[in-house]
């Protein structure tokens, strides 16, 4: 018994199988997804301008290509305000050049919007800033690695 093979179906479905295996070096294909660190991160309000980063502050979140987010933000203690540890556990959207975090840590994180933008250093930085009850908050985060797809 002889077996028909529709050549022009076959051929479209090896096409695709053969690009989704990829390889272990192509990027991901959200261009927001990576390893962000603080490199710029300022309060300011009625007790003056602070430095969070030169205080001791870190801010660390990583946007996972299946849109889960990890990392550790830490606010060093003022005079008003005690320390803050808190877990960047959550999920991210993008939509155009907006990137919205939600997660259940109760920051300003959740709360903020941050623009994706293009740095010819590292590819993309997030930027956010909103005030907050009296307190303007500003920081940027840059992206110090970026994940590649399992092949």
């Amino acid at each position: 018994m002889r077996h028909f093979v529709n050549k022009p179906a076959f051929l479209l479905a090896l096409v695709i199988f053969i690009a989704a295996c990829g390889s272990s070096t192509s990027p991901a294909t959200d261009p927001p997804a990576g390893s962000y660190t603080a490199t710029s991160f300022m309060t300011s309000g009625t007790g003056g301008q602070r430095n969070e980063l030169l205080a001791g502050g870190s801010l660390q979140l990583n946007l996972n290509p299946d849109h889960t987010t990890t990392g550790h933000l830490h606010v060093a203690a003022s005079s008003s305000s005690p320390v803050l540890d808190a877990d960047m556990a959550g999920t991210w959207t993008v939509n155009g050049n907006v990137v919205t975090i939600s997660q259940t840590a109760d920051t300003f994180v959740r709360d903020m919007q941050f623009t994706l933008s293009l740095d010819p250093a590292t590819g993309y930085v997030l930027v956010g800033n909103r005030i907050f009850s009296g307190t303007q908050i500003q920081v940027t985060l840059s992206r110090i690695s970026y994940p590649y797809l399992p092949s």
